[in-house]
């Protein structure tokens, strides 16, 4: 038995329960590694109490009566050894001094996920959090159930669909995502809001025309800018800035911005050269 170790069936001061008590079923107690978990025919020693505290997966095979419990030994066949270094010391320390990188995020996202191992999972979700936001950062997160990223990735993309437009085919399936998505497309293609909130999902084959619709306004506001207009008045009027409901903001020289909604003012019709 490993130093510091306590099998049950042992009475206070030492005593030894008498024989024809019924023992209680065999634990174990230990401040050093009293169980190994081979992979790949290595074994790594690991601390039976921390890894149940770690992964409620691990736990469930330690506090049932299978094999592993009594064996003192966990097999995980058909798993790569190089993974599981990564992996444990989020299974075995108190304070994981691991690191999530770029190239092992992925390798713990997936063994967080299986072995439930909770602050493995918040450590992934932090790193990704220090990211860029963009469509497929989004799919990662729902993916993975990282409810706080997927939050963050969805806020961001909302207000700023336009850029994403061309990449949200990768979620336009997804009515759980879509639904918090849809307000923005409206916006962005110039349409009012839908009265009810939509919660489902767009077929791949017709997303191409949402995509198209948000496009086509968005040209069409780009192609406002720098524009000369008639604006109360006033000469040498421009166009500075087209907000989503085309209404504008158009510099007036000697007094400064102004904002205009649709119908107070019109582009001045440029002369075409002479033949």
């Amino acid at each position: 038995i490993a130093r510091g170790c306590t099998l049950g069936g042992a009475m206070e001061g030492g005593d030894v329960a008498p024989e024809n008590t019924t023992p209680a079923k065999r634990r174990r107690y230990c401040t050093e590694p009293d169980l190994n978990i081979i992979v790949e025919g290595q074994a790594f020693p690991t601390r039976s109490v921390l890894l149940m505290l770690a992964s409620p997966v691990f736990a469930r095979m330690l506090e049932s009566d299978m094999r592993e419990t009594q064996e003192g030994r966990i097999l995980l066949p058909g798993k790569s050894k190089e993974e599981f270094e990564q992996v444990l010391p989020w299974l075995n320390d108190l304070e994981p001094q691991a690191m999530v990188t770029v190239d092992n995020l992925h390798v713990l996202l997936r063994w967080a996920r299986e072995y439930e191992i909770a602050r493995l999972t918040a450590a992934c979700e932090r790193f990704l959090e220090g990211r860029k936001v963009s469509v497929s950062e989004l799919k990662l997160a729902m993916d993975f159930n990282l409810e706080g990223r997927s939050q963050q990735c969805l806020s961001v993309i909302s207000d700023k669909v336009t850029q994403h437009i061309e990449d949200l085919h990768m979620v336009a399936t997804q009515g759980e995502v879509m639904q918090h998505l849809w307000p923005s497309i409206f916006d962005a293609a110039g349409l009012p809001a839908p009265a009810k909130p939509i919660l489902t999902g767009v077929p791949l084959n017709l997303w191409p025309i949402v995509r198209a619709a948000v496009a086509h306004r968005t040209a069409l506001g780009e192609s406002y800018i720098g524009q000369d207009v008639h604006f109360e008045g006033y000469s040498g009027c421009k166009i500075r800035k087209v907000l989503s409901d085309l209404s504008v903001e158009i510099h007036v020289p000697g007094v400064g911005p102004c904002f205009a909604q649709s119908g107070q003012w019109s582009l001045k019709k440029r002369r075409l050269p002479e033949k």
